[in-house]
């Protein structure tokens, strides 16, 4: 019965390679602690019994546990980075009207913080992102 158990291992780690969900290691697991266990229980309807609730329980555990991890994590995105990042006026931006800015070698349109007239060649600081536009205020 180990052997059988141990082929039962060797398949669910495979088909676990095969998926990106991590579902199927638990299954794997659960099927590894059965090649112990069936030294000490000769029945195999109670193997399979207690590989499925061992199995089950750690899918339902490390899943609840991955998903509470997820809901603290903050996500970083290109927008999220560029927030205090320094920048180089490209086009003069005009009270009220968009210009662009060279952020990190990409060209982004942007609005002035208190509607100023930031000229060409200026450095600023990114403050925010409204929609597509980066809200800057000129560096001194």
């Amino acid at each position: 019965m180990k052997l059988i158990w141990l082929v039962v291992a060797i398949l669910f780690a495979v088909a676990e390679l095969m998926t990106t969900t991590l579902t199927l290691i638990w299954f794997s697991i659960g099927a590894v602690i059965l090649i112990f266990l069936s030294s000490i229980i000769d029945s195999v309807l109670i193997q399979i019994a207690i590989f499925a609730i061992i199995s089950t329980l750690m899918l339902i555990i490390a899943t609840q546990k991955f998903i509470k991890q997820d809901k603290n994590y903050k996500y970083d995105t290109n927008l999220q980075a560029i927030i205090n990042k320094k920048g180089i006026v490209k086009e003069t931006i005009y009270p009220n009207q968009v210009g662009i800015v060279i952020i990190e070698g990409e060209s982004w349109s942007a609005i002035s913080y208190n509607n100023e007239k930031i000229d060409k060649g200026s450095m600023v600081e990114i403050l925010k992102i409204e929609g597509v536009k980066v809200v800057v205020k000129k560096i001194d």
